[in-house]
């Protein structure tokens, strides 16, 4: 009798806990989550309907996982402070950096940038590695991290400006020997201010660096782990049926084509 008695007690337990995690879960279904980033385009832009590609990308993914996802767009400052202390849920594009995993627990990646080298077409400046560059005067871009081997390159002549736009009429003028960036980034920039000029440049070497891009969720989040696990969830599922390489060539096919020079 005893045993019938807590058979059933136990039976209630289970049912109850079942009922707990369903219920937790369908919670979660429909759950708005705060997305921020900050601009960069085309990978998050105030001037496109879908914030950028990988704003868009970000949101399309946790729709799959049964969010309802809202984005907004702030400085790099506004968004990683406001994502730490939990104004945010979600960093929509973040490089992982041993720092930051302190604070922020980082998704699967789901794009990797490509840095690369820009010269005017007809120049014969090649590269192989960046010791090939002494002497060369080169556009870069302020605090942008271009990969740690060229960032601490000894004996090459960098000149500094604001914008990516800066350093590309520069070198259309004839005033720097080349610049580089990040390809999505370049070719975003030659579509929107002179597209005509896509004629004039080309992509050349190896890539300067790659890095991953991830979203990252707040530690101090406590549904942090959950988070990412629905985005990586999602995310794979999306690569697996098509979606994800969709999404991306729709923004790709947005952008001028420059032409690449192997080694």
């Amino acid at each position: 009798m005893l045993f019938h008695t807590f058979g059933k007690q136990l039976i209630r337990i289970i049912t109850l806990c079942v009922f707990c995690t369903a219920n937790a879960s369908a919670a979660d279904k429909g759950q708005t989550i705060n997305i921020v980033g900050s601009e960069w385009p085309p990978y998050i832009t105030k001037h496109d309907m879908t914030k950028g590609a990988a704003m868009d990308l970000v949101t399309r993914v946790f729709r799959r996982a049964g969010y309802n996802p809202v984005s907004r767009i702030e400085t790099w400052p506004r968004t990683l402070e406001g994502t730490k202390i939990g104004i945010y849920d979600v960093i929509a594009a973040v490089w992982y950096t041993p720092e930051r995993n302190k604070k922020l627990h980082y998704s699967d990646p789901y794009f990797e940038n490509v840095i690369r080298f820009v010269k005017e077409k007809g120049t014969t400046i090649r590269f192989r590695d960046l010791s090939d560059l002494k002497g060369l005067i080169i556009g870069v871009v302020d605090n942008y991290a271009y990969g740690k081997e060229f960032d601490d390159a000894k004996g090459l002549i960098k000149v500094s400006n604001n914008h990516v736009i800066q350093n590309l009429l520069l070198l259309q003028q004839g005033r720097i020997d080349l610049t580089l960036g990040d390809q999505w980034v370049i070719r975003n920039e030659l579509t929107r201010y002179f597209p005509t000029a896509s004629k004039e440049f080309e992509f050349f070497g190896k890539p300067v660096s790659k890095r991953k891009l991830h979203i990252a969720v707040s530690r101090a989040n406590p549904g942090h782990e959950r988070i990412i696990a629905a985005f990586n969830k999602a995310l794979k599922a999306m690569k697996a049926d098509g979606t994800y390489a969709k999404i991306l060539a729709r923004h790709r096919k947005r952008l001028i084509k420059l032409q690449e020079t192997p080694l």
